[in-house]
């Protein structure tokens, strides 16, 4: 009777086991899914706007430069 009640608990362990794995696998493919969707729309949007807030920056700091000459040479 004990081996039939060991094998039971083995057999049930073994059931949740596998069930765990399985969820495991299927959680950290929809997390790997997540994670490259999140990832990938940050590079499509943010590469854009980082290169546009670099070039907006440059053009600011022309212009001042420019401001600055415009005085030097009025004599402000």
């Amino acid at each position: 009777m004990a081996a039939s009640a060991m094998k039971t608990v083995l057999d049930f362990a073994e059931k949740a086991a596998a069930a765990a794995a399985t969820v495991a696998g299927k959680a950290l493919r929809i997390t790997g899914k997540a994670a490259w969707v999140v990832g990938t729309t940050g590079i499509v949007l943010g590469v854009p706007l980082i290169w546009a807030m670099g070039r907006e920056q440059t053009q600011l700091e022309y212009e001042s430069l420019l401001e600055a000459q415009q005085r030097t040479l009025l004599g402000l």
